[in-house]
């Protein structure tokens, strides 16, 4: 079986990611080129992975034609960006947020629904195991009706006051869009069920003219109230789900080495699942590759972008109406 084509556009943090993520699908993938404005940086990322380095991405689609293009750019390019390349009908791994707007998003899916190829969304929380372990265990009931979930992705950003992620017109906000629109995407995929209402708090500390700390109170259609939160500037980092049932508690803790870990009603213990895959930046490559092999629509579509931003949008129209807004 030929390995499909690939090349990355923006090699940054996150760009560097894909491109160690696609290394470690080389049997299915082979890293063809790569874009940056920092013509320095993508020429050493270039040599490290064997492949041309361009300052212009047009220029790099033209001459490495790739099947399928990681974008790792600031969200106020993706839309422009992805109409090139599904006007060539390529595949896209498009990062997070989406883009700055529900409008935008819809934009996108529109795009590459006119095109050929194959778009995903780059939530890698899906593919973390202990995220699977505990869909499994709602799923199956085992932990009863959720009637709570809370969560915090929190640590201290240093170069945040410095970067285009609080620049409001390049991301379209701050910890809110950037960070919570994972926490959104994690509660409605454990969960199985959308978002009906929300309701945001945010706080700024840094000179910037963004929000640096956000709380969303979010409420599924089922009835499961959530409190998911994020900072760019507290010094202790944490990153976690407790998902409280009537008939027991879990917690998915990045920090530690294990899998989800669970109590039920009336154990004496905690059990720790084991954590036996590769991380999710490996599995999310993976899923997009086979997606782009087989010709299916990835997991992680069009639809999934579209809801999270409805959800993301509603958390900053609560902020300006001071209410809650319903879905």
């Amino acid at each position: 079986m030929s390995k499909i084509r690939v090349a990355v556009i923006g090699v940054g943090g996150i760009g560097s990611t894909h491109l160690r993520a696609y290394a470690a699908c080389s049997d299915q993938s082979e890293i063809v080129g790569l874009a940056d404005i920092d013509i320095l940086n993508a020429q050493k990322k270039a040599a490290e992975y064997g492949c041309q380095a361009f300052r212009n991405y047009e220029q790099m689609l033209e001459e490495t034609c790739p099947q399928a293009v990681s974008i790792c750019t600031p969200p106020n390019l993706h839309l422009p960006i992805i109409q090139n390349i599904a006007a060539r009908n390529l595949s896209v791994l498009c990062e997070k947020p989406p883009a700055r707007t529900v409008t935008e998003t819809e934009d996108i899916v529109q795009a590459m629904a006119d095109s050929k190829g194959i778009l995903q969304f780059a939530f890698c929380h899906r593919f973390h195991k202990s995220v699977i372990q505990a869909r499994e265990m709602i799923t199956n009931g085992r932990l009863g009706k959720i009637v709570q979930v809370y969560n915090r992705f929190g640590f201290r950003f240093d170069r945040a006051g410095r970067s285009w992620f609080t620049d409001r017109e390049v991301a379209g906000g701050g910890v809110l869009i950037d960070t919570l629109v994972h926490s959104v995407d994690i509660f409605r995929f454990i969960l199985g069920e959308e978002i009906s209402h929300v309701s945001a708090s945010v706080s700024t500390s840094l000179q910037v003219q963004v929000e640096d700390s956000a709380s969303i109170l979010v409420t599924s259609t089922g009835g499961t109230a959530g409190s998911l939160n994020g900072s760019w500037v507290t010094p202790v980092s944490e990153a976690e789900f407790r998902i409280y049932g009537t008939e027991g508690e879990a917690i998915i803790d990045y920090a530690q080495s294990g899998g989800l870990r669970y109590r039920l009603a009336n154990a004496p213990e905690w059990t720790q699942l084991p954590f036996d895959r590769p991380d999710r930046f490996v599995l999310q490559a993976e899923h997009f590759l086979n997606c782009v092999t087989d010709g299916q629509s990835s997991s992680v579509g069009g639809s999934e972008g579209i809801a999270v931003m409805k959800v993301i949008e509603a958390a900053y129209q609560s902020l300006q109406n001071a209410a809650s807004i319903r879905l």
